[in-house]
């Protein structure tokens, strides 16, 4: 039987590279949103630490530079966790394009594969069917020959539905006789063994 073939193949195969580009491409975007995400959490848990240090130096008592050193670094935090909340908001962006894209590459991956799903259905029916065919043959075949044989080597003539041909052979001047008395031996000889009629 001959091997399933899908003729879109090739396409199917460069659409799986390309959902393949487009989930490293999400992979990608979400690891930079992620690595931000993680920066902002970072600076808010430096603004906490910070002021907490703030009111234990209160009770010990701090210089003004230092206050003022502390309150510089989280107004610094307080500026980048506004500028990385933009380019979260951007990301998170990216990151919906991109899933766009993984589904339509996905969809479009799909779509050739119930293809060649059905394809491989329609397949395997019409070679079920030319395999069933062929066993029917061959069972015919079988039948119309074991009928046959039964008929040449059946001990009752009755059963006998086919008369093997006999050939009438002409006497010649040269040993004519001689070759008509081996044919009727012969044919005792093929009556009497396989056709159950022996003399």
């Amino acid at each position: 039987m001959k091997r399933f073939r899908y003729t879109l193949e090739t396409v199917l195969k460069l659409r799986e590279i390309k959902e393949e580009e487009e989930l490293k491409r999400l992979s990608s975007v979400v690891s930079e949103l992620n690595a931000l995400i993680a920066e902002r959490e970072f600076n808010e848990n430096e603004i906490e630490k910070s002021y907490l240090e703030i009111e234990s130096s209160a009770k010990v008592g701090k210089s003004l530079t230092d206050y003022l050193s502390i309150e510089s670094y989280i107004h610094g935090l307080t500026k980048l966790n506004d500028e990385l909340d933009f380019k979260i908001n951007d990301k998170n962006k990216s990151v919906d394009l991109v899933r766009l894209d993984v589904q339509v590459a996905r969809k479009d991956k799909k779509v050739l594969e119930i293809l060649k799903e059905n394809r491989f259905k329609e397949w395997k029916k019409k070679h079920s069917r030319a395999e069933r065919r062929e066993v029917e043959e061959y069972n015919e075949n079988i039948a119309a020959h074991s009928i046959y044989m039964d008929s040449i080597f059946s001990e009752d003539p009755k059963k006998s539905k086919k008369v093997p041909k006999t050939f009438k052979i002409l006497n010649r001047e040269d040993g004519g006789d001689e070759l008509m008395s081996d044919f009727k031996n012969i044919r005792d000889f093929y009556e009497k063994f396989y056709m159950g009629q022996g003399r």
